[in-house]
This record gives C-alpha cells, structure tokens and sequence, in this order.
C-alpha cells in the first residue's frame, strides 16, 4: 500500500489520496501528504472520490461497496496474493493498470447491484440498503426450520420450509449462491437468482428472473422459527414473524475496472477458481495402484 501511494503521489502529484479512517491513522506518519474522511461520514466519499483501488480480497471489494449506497466511483481491485472473482488484477502490476485508469484507456464492467428493503408488520420501510452479491434470509443461529414466504411481483411464488432463502446478483452467483446449488450466472446477463438453503422439499430449486423483478420475502406468521437477514455476509439483524424485505434492481451499479477481454477472463476464472466440469483424479496410491482408469475402462 505504501509503495502504490507513493508512486501515485510521484508520478501524479495533482491527484489527492484519501485513505479510510483507520488505515490513516496507522500511516499518516510516513505518508504526510495523504488525506482521511471523517469515520461514518460515507455521503463525502460519493462528492470527492473519482476512482477506488482496493487491495486485498473479495471481502474488500465487498466493503468499499458498503461505502456507496448511491453512485460508485469506478474501483480498481488488486489482488494481494488471494484468487477471487472480484480481482483482475494482481498488486504487482499496479503501475501499467493505474496509468491506464487515469489515462482513461481502461475498460469498465457494470456489476449489477440489489436494493434491499425492510418493512415491519404494519408495512412500514424499516431500513434500506445495497447489494452486491447475496441477500439471505436464513434460520441463522436458531436451531429450527424457518418457513418464508416468496412473493414474484405480488404474487405468491411459493412458501418454503428450510434453512432459509439466497436472493443474488449475478456477481454472487459464484458465492453462497454457489455452495447452495444456484447457477453461475455471467457479470452481464441481467437477471436475479433466488436459491434456496437447504429446503424440506426437493422439488425447490433455484431459479433465474428478469432483472425488473421485485422479489419478496415474508416469515410466515406461522413459522416455527425466526429468521436472520445477511447481506453480503453481514448480520443485518433479526425479521420477526410477518415482517419482509422487498429485493428490486438497484439503480446504482459498481463500476468495476476489468481486463480488456472480458469473456476471456471470465471463462479463465471459472476454470482456474472452481476447476469448472474438471474430472475426479485419482492418486497413485488409491485402489486402483499406480493406473488411473480412463473412459475406456468402463
């Protein structure tokens, strides 16, 4: 991080480096020229920031997403040695993909995000936030099934008994949708994914809308157990019975600095990260000794 904000400093010294509250504090001292936003004050960050760089891994990403719940400056992410679907770009080569960012030669992917409402019992708005990879509605630490009902633009979907309900972008495809059973879906088909989390049901499985749905979930009054919203990992607090949240498209999208070829990229991801239709191996030491059985040995 020092060396990135020294650099920067050097060879753009017209350009002013504000760093987050905390991290402030620990290298004000060896970098004087470094700026800070006063803690909890993320409305300022949208009014001065013109581009983000992150380092470090999908959680970071994650967070300097929290920080803007209206428009987002374009985020350049750096990997710091973690893989991840959010990082393009390794923090060795930060100098050629920083030029080409303020240069204004880089491409931009728009990573769709979701608006998370909640209402309490008498339909009032509770509270309101953005979303980029999942919405959970799950039992959390409450040890039995919790029921909730889903509503497809006001209509009753379905009423699911289970560990809970994802409601995901397609950039959290690859995330808890993922270990739920969700498709992986591509950062530009617009669409939302709702999956559910261990249903009682076998015949619940995920599904695909078209990004102008407005998905609804309700804990069902009747429902043996209570429930627990996360978003994007986070512990957004408990839903009592006959209280819902409403998920809609969000109309501010990440702005995310990307590789030039996109599709490329992606499919790289998919088979690097999650060894995507990669067969089973099998050691030399298994039952089969030192032969690995091929197709034709079936």
């Amino acid at each position: 991080m020092v060396s990135i904000t020294r650099w920067l400093h050097a060879t753009y010294p017209q350009i002013n480096i504000v760093l987050e509250p905390l991290v402030f504090t620990q290298y004000a001292g060896q970098l004087p020229f470094i700026r800070t936003i006063a803690a909890g004050d993320h409305s300022e960050y949208s009014r001065v920031v013109d581009f983000v760089i992150t380092l470090g891994g999908d959680g970071t990403f994650l967070h300097v997403s929290s920080l803007f719940q209206r428009e987002v400056p374009p985020i350049v992410p750096f990997s710091m040695g973690t893989l991840g679907f959010l990082l393009p770009f390794n923090v060795a080569d930060f100098q050629p993909q920083l030029r080409n960012v303020i240069e204004g030669t880089s491409t931009v992917l728009p990573r769709m995000r979701l608006t998370y409402a909640k209402r309490l019992g008498d339909g009032s708005l509770d509270s309101r936030v953005n979303v980029t990879n999942e919405a959970c509605i799950h039992r959390g630490t409450y040890p039995h099934l919790t029921t909730i009902s889903c509503y497809l633009n006001g209509h009753l979907l379905t009423t699911s008994v289970g560990d809970g309900i994802i409601v995901g972008t397609p950039t959290g495809s690859t995330a808890y949708s993922l270990s739920a059973g969700g498709p992986i879906v591509h950062p530009l088909v617009s669409s939302i994914v709702v999956a559910p989390v261990c249903p009682r049901s076998l015949s619940f499985r995920p599904l695909m809308l078209p990004s102008s749905s407005r998905v609804t979930l309700l804990v069902h009054p009747k429902s043996r157990g209570r429930a627990t919203a996360y978003i994007d990992g986070r512990d957004c607090g408990e839903l009592k019975h006959g209280e819902c949240v409403e998920i809609t498209q969000s109309p501010y999208p990440l702005m995310c600095v990307n590789r030039d070829d996109l599709a490329a990229g992606w499919a790289q991801d998919i088979n690097q990260l999650l060894k995507f239709n990669r067969t089973f191996s099998y050691p030399h030491d298994s039952l089969y000794g030192s032969h690995i059985p091929d197709d034709d040995d079936y």
